[in-house]
This record gives C-alpha cells, sequence and structure tokens, in this order.
C-alpha cells in the first residue's frame, strides 16, 4: 500500500516537472518580445506600403551605454521609439512623444542616453513584467508617466525653466508656499525635523514601512499617499516608541500629492547616482544665481526669510498659525504669531528664533508633540532674525 502510494506520488511529481519544462521550453521557443517584434513590423509595413517589412527577422535589440553602467533592452520592444512613420500606432509600437518640446527627440538620442536613464525600469529585461515592475529586489520600476518629469533634473540644472515641465513648477511653488524647508533639508538649507529630501527618492524600499500602504510597495506610492494623509502612513507606534508623522495634513487632492511626489523625485534625480553616472556632456548647468533683492523696509526683509525659511509651515501664512501639533500645552495647534509682540520682549523673540524651543505636553503622560521650535542661529543671520521679528511684531492687529 504505501509503495503504490509512493509511486503515485513519484508520478505526479514527474508530470508536474514535465508541464514546466514544458511551459519554460514554450517560452524560450516563443519569448514574448519575439511576438511584439513581429506585429511592429507588420503594421510598420503597413504605415510603409513596403511588404518587405513584415518579413524582418526578430531579434533582441539592446542600447550599450558604458559611461552610464547601462544597457536598455526596452527598444526589443518599443522598435518605433525614434521611428516617424509609427506617430499614430499604439504602445508598445508608437514613436516617442516630442511633448511639445521643439527637437525633443534630435536632442535626446536614444542611442545615447537609452530609456532608464530617464523612465526607470530594468533595462535588461526581455519581458513587459520584469521590465516594469514593480519586480522584487529592483528599486527602480517603470515610472508612472506623470512622475517622469521629475527625472529630467539628472541632467538639467534649471529643471523648473523647461518647456513642458510645468506642473513641476507649480509643485515648487507649493513647496515654498507650505514651507516645506522650514522641516525638511534640501542641499544644505532648512532643517532636519523631517527627512532629508534628496535621500528619500533614492532609499531602497526596505527603508519604507509599506504596512498601511495601500498601493504597490514603492517608495512612488509611499510618497503620494503619505502626501495625503501623513499620519495614516505613519502612525504612532507606542511599543516602540515612535511619535506619529509631524507633517501637517494639507487635504491635498490627487493632483497636488502627484505634482510633489514628481517634485521630490526631482531633488533625488539631481544627485549624482554610483550606479547610473550622468556624462558631462549631457549635463546643462543651472543659470547663476540672482542676487538677493534689495527691500524696502526690514519688514519686508523679515516677511522674506520668513517664508524663505519655511516657518509658515509651521505658524501658517502671516503668522495666523492652524497646524495641528498633538498633545501641545497651549492647544491641539501650533499658536499663530499675530499677537506675540503683546506676550515676549523683542529679545525673547530673538533668543526664542536663535535657540529654539520644545513645548511642553499638555497630558504629561501623552505622546511629545511632534512638532518643536528648532534653533535658527546657524542658519539665519542676525541681521536677519532681527528683520524676522520686525515682521513678527508688524503682525499685531491695529487696535
Amino acid at each position: 500500500m504505501k509503495r503504490s502510494i509512493w509511486n503515485l506520488l513519484f508520478l505526479i511529481s514527474s508530470f508536474s516537472l514535465g508541464a514546466m519544462l514544458g511551459v519554460a521550453m514554450v517560452q524560450e521557443l516563443f519569448p514574448e518580445w519575439a511576438g511584439v517584434q513581429t506585429a511592429y513590423y507588420r503594421r510598420l509595413a503597413q504605415a510603409t506600403g513596403d511588404r518587405s517589412k513584415a518579413g524582418t527577422p526578430v531579434k533582441v535589440l539592446q542600447i550599450q551605454l558604458p559611461d552610464m553602467k547601462q544597457v536598455d533592452r526596452c527598444v526589443t520592444c518599443h522598435v518605433g521609439i525614434s521611428n516617424p512613420k509609427m506617430a499614430d500606432q499604439p504602445q508598445p509600437f508608437k514613436t516617442h512623444p516630442d511633448l511639445g518640446i521643439p527637437n525633443f527627440l534630435a536632442k535626446h538620442s536614444f542611442d545615447e542616453m537609452g530609456c532608464t536613464v530617464c523612465h526607470h525600469g530594468q533595462g535588461r529585461a526581455t519581458t513587459k513584467a520584469a521590465a516594469h515592475g514593480p519586480v522584487h529586489h529592483w528599486e527602480e520600476p517603470l515610472l508612472p508617466k506623470d512622475l517622469t518629469i521629475g527625472t529630467c533634473s539628472t541632467c538639467h540644472g534649471n529643471v523648473m525653466k523647461l518647456p513642458g515641465a510645468e506642473r513641476l513648477a507649480k509643485a515648487q511653488q507649493m513647496f515654498e508656499e507650505k514651507g516645506c524647508i522650514g522641516c525638511h533639508q534640501l542641499n544644505g538649507q532648512g532643517m532636519l525635523i523631517g527627512p532629508e529630501l534628496s535621500e528619500t527618492a533614492r532609499k531602497t524600499t526596505d527603508q519604507f514601512d509599506f504596512r498601511y500602504v495601500q498601493g504597490h510597495h514603492t517608495w512612488v506610492d509611499w510618497i503620494d499617499e503619505h502626501f495625503k494623509d501623513p499620519q495614516k502612513i505613519t502612525p504612532a507606534d507606542p511599543v516602540i516608541g515612535i511619535p506619529e508623522s509631524s507633517m501637517p495634513n494639507y487635504d491635498m487632492t490627487d493632483e497636488e500629492s502627484r505634482m510633489l511626489t514628481a517634485l521630490v523625485l526631482s531633488f533625488g534625480s539631481a544627485v549624482e547616482s554610483e550606479h547610473r553616472p550622468i556624462p558631462a556632456r549631457f549635463k546643462v548647468p543651472a543659470p547663476p544665481k540672482e542676487p538677493e533683492p534689495v527691500y524696502a523696509s526690514s519688514i519686508e526683509r523679515g516677511r522674506a526669510v520668513y517664508q524663505k525659511a519655511g516657518c509658515v509651515g509651521c505658524h501658517g501664512f502671516e503668522g495666523r498659525g492652524g497646524v495641528r501639533n498633538n498633545n501641545m500645552d497651549l492647544g491641539e495647534e501650533v499658536p499663530p504669531l499675530t499677537y506675540v509682540s503683546k506676550g515676549f520682549t523683542r529679545e525673547e523673540l530673538k533668543e526664542t528664533i536663535r535657540e529654539g524651543k520644545y513645548p511642553a505636553r499638555a497630558d504629561r503622560s501623552g505622546p511629545t508633540p511632534p512638532l518643536w521650535m528648532p534653533s535658527w542661529k546657524q542658519k539665519l543671520t542676525d541681521e536677519e532674525i532681527d528683520a524676522v521679528v520686525d515682521y513678527l511684531t508688524s503682525l499685531e492687529p491695529a487696535s
């Protein structure tokens, strides 16, 4: 009896192994890319009227980029990427669009730059699933179309001025208006209450907690969903002593969160990568920075410093407050600054800005308030602090 059972199990396992080998053989003899390429040449024959194109032998195509340490086989399926005859075809047969930028294709030669430098994805793969991702252990799956603009900063030093980058420029305006730099450091500016932003888009997936992310487990989905609801994606974990995300919930629309995700991608793309170095010939440097404007008064200068330093991120537009700060002794929100000159002397205000201040807890047994006043003495000059105090004093409504 036992022998019969073992014989049956052996028979089943043999059939299973044979089936797997059969599937592997079919995939080897009839690869996915071969069918796509055959269909392309048929479409090309129809588009050009040259029937001989339909019989073009299929083969794996690739772009070798040794100075960028890349091999891109995307053109194995996207054969018509630079063929203007295929402009009206569907993907993957379609010509790459010019994005409304004059001479785009001439300035971005695929033979020299490849595909993954802009679109990400696994360039060496020869199946759609592996090339596009997300694939386990591959950190750069194909970017959604609306985020690709974020990789332009890989080469362009002043990406905000590029034609077609209007969404990115709008996101930069949101970034400044919401005072993100007040909590996040970027290129040496800002504070480290939150993560350094140029590093965020270059983290590996194991550096993110995806337990509360509904989309794919990629940094793109993590950032996008965190913009929409920071406390949902990064809730408090009392067991290990981690507070909830200190980032305010701005009730962003889907479009706003996607634009800001593209902006974060641009911050990371602007940093040279060891695994994908960019040749100097592709670099387009940014123009020299414009000199600081001359302000009509110290109050005007203080307003500019208040905005530039990101104070608005916690204290609100024109110091009106309204940003949530859980378990703070003065209430559940960062207090407004409109009457701050009534409660503090000028020297006390300057000292608070220079040295910073941690708010007391309303409930001493509860969590530490996630937001605090950082020390600005290493970031602002004495003249700038004086100007900010002048501005804050001016916020008091006339009686």
